[in-house]
């Protein structure tokens, strides 16, 4: 168990039980050969952000990507305006909670230090949402099925906590807190990438040459998990991990969210060519790099696409 608890729920917006149009009605990703297959259909009819238009690669959501369980089915999303940030949680209670309380609070006092550090750029605090069945974001209407997400229209992240663990089970086989806190850490990651301009950057790239779109998305989603590592690596210089081995657990939720696990789970072909998040020797390899450095500047994973 990592230390990392938190019973201040300052930064949580907590829409549980307000419904928000869920009916599977998501941001419009599959994986491929799952839930109807067909595979990534990139920008089918866009999610407009600012009057852009974006896919996976600006919207950086789905660290585990729609369909996974097969629960409802996706259609095109709608463009909504942003709602209210304003804090409404009535606290973090249970464990879970807790836990994710606890990685908002202090995976953004890590940023709060960080960003300026090793960017010369302020850290703009925001919130997590909680969500059950359905909820309206900035970049469109989403439900559970798009798993945790962050939209860089609102600077939001987004996550419905009972389908985070049954995602958990899914791929990873057990729940753990520290596999939870990674996930949402990746999500701040692209919270990060949004402050600094790197969405814009990836998002004219991928315009300018789509041909290699899915690339830009694999070094964004690299990034954000050499982000999370690099926050983990300063969570075990604080002492606050139990124990030296349960970063296993942050590397094992790494891995099983690699394309080629995912492909491979679905029973279809491993295909380099359709990944969007990166193989899981890469998402693990990546983390690795954060967290042995504790230096988010060590993270360019567009070298050899930008």
């Amino acid at each position: 168990m990592t230390k990392i608890r938190s019973t201040d729920a300052s930064h949580i917006d907590d829409r549980r039980g307000q419904g928000g149009g869920g009916g599977g009605s998501g941001f419009p990703f599959q994986i491929p050969g799952m839930g109807g297959g067909g595979g990534m259909p990139g920008l089918p009819g866009g999610l407009k952000v600012g009057g852009g238009m974006i896919g996976i690669l600006v919207l950086l959501a789905a660290m585990f990507l729609p369909k996974l369980l097969d629960a409802g089915t996706t259609s095109q999303a709608t463009s909504l305006p942003a709602q209210s940030t304003g804090s409404s949680a009535a606290g973090c209670v249970t464990e879970l909670e807790q836990i994710v309380c606890g990685v908002t609070n202090d995976v953004q006092d890590y940023w709060t230090r960080a960003l300026p550090q090793f960017f010369n750029t302020d850290y703009e605090v925001t919130e997590t949402v909680w969500f059950t069945g359905g909820v309206g974001t900035g970049c469109g209407q989403a439900s559970s099925e798009t798993g945790p997400f962050y939209c860089p229209a609102d600077n939001l992240v987004y996550i419905d906590l009972e389908f985070l663990q049954q995602l958990e089970n899914t791929l990873i086989g057990s729940t753990s807190d520290l596999a939870e806190q990674y996930i949402l850490a990746h999500e701040y990651g692209h919270h990060v990438q949004n402050l600094l301009g790197t969405n814009a950057q990836v998002q004219q790239a991928s315009q300018n040459d789509p041909g290699r779109a899915n690339q830009y998305s694999v070094a964004l989603e690299l990034q954000a998990d050499c982000f999370a590592g690099a926050w983990v690596g300063d969570v075990a210089a604080r002492g606050l991990l139990d124990d030296a081995g349960e970063i296993q657990e942050a590397l094992k939720a790494a891995e099983s969210v690699g394309d080629d696990r995912i492909q491979a789970r679905s029973g279809g072909r491993i295909d380099p060519e359709s990944w969007t998040h990166g193989s899981a020797e890469q998402r693990k390899s990546w983390f690795m790099v954060g967290f042995d450095s504790q230096d988010p500047t060590q993270c360019d994973t567009f070298e050899d696409v930008l």
